[in-house]
């Protein structure tokens, strides 16, 4: 079993939390502008044929966690599609599309992880139960580096849509609100306010 095999409800039952849906984030969202690179690299690639995960990857997901990256001015590291092997007799192994950890210029996945991103090609719901056994790894893999967060974020895309989940404690949270490629300064907002929790 990896993460790959975990639904919401196998997720439940293994690690004994509780599913619950609540809004994540307090509205109104402090809206971050995007940068000229960033609309000109999402304008570029809607014009390519974005049918695959690692389409939708490479040219819309991974320009968006850049844009955060640069507007923090570096100060935390984005891993793509590394292992992240915690504990494979319970099925916590496998590629994470992305981690985000709070150690900057880092060229090895190291604690605090506080996000996950995980790209699905179609719909969102498909990813929550990967994306929340990624999550309980990281705040695992945390604690082992003896750098317990009480809190990990985690978040589905089809690069479209986002749906944010947190890991706080036995319950995993799916945010009510959803956000959208259309809307980047929500999206960028969204994503500014978990980076800052950290920072």
């Amino acid at each position: 079993m990896a993460y790959s095999d975990f639904t919401v409800t196998k997720f439940e039952q293994r690690f004994n939390i509780r599913q619950t849906r609540a809004e994540l984030f307090a509205q109104p969202i402090q809206a971050v502008q995007p940068s000229a690179l960033l609309l000109a690299t999402i304008s570029s690639a809607e014009r390519m044929p974005l049918f695959s995960e690692k389409a939708k990857s490479e040219m819309l997901i991974a320009p968006i966690l850049l844009e955060i990256l640069r507007q923090n001015e570096y100060r935390f590291t984005i891993f793509s599609g590394f292992s992240f092997d915690i504990d494979p007799l319970t099925g916590l192994n496998g590629v994470c599309d992305f981690l985000l950890s709070t150690e900057p210029d880092s060229i090895e996945i190291k604690a605090p992880v506080f996000c996950i991103v995980e790209a699905k090609n179609r719909t969102v719901e498909e990813g929550i139960g990967q994306c929340a056994a990624e999550m309980y790894a990281a705040r695992l893999f945390n604690a082992a580096s003896e750098k317990p967060t009480p809190i990990v974020y985690g978040t589905v895309t089809n690069a479209y849509d986002w749906v944010f989940l947190r890991l706080e404690e036995q319950t995993l949270t799916v945010d009510r609100d959803r956000y959208y490629l259309g809307d980047l300064p929500q999206l960028l907002g969204v994503l500014q306010t978990i980076v800052e929790m950290y920072g």
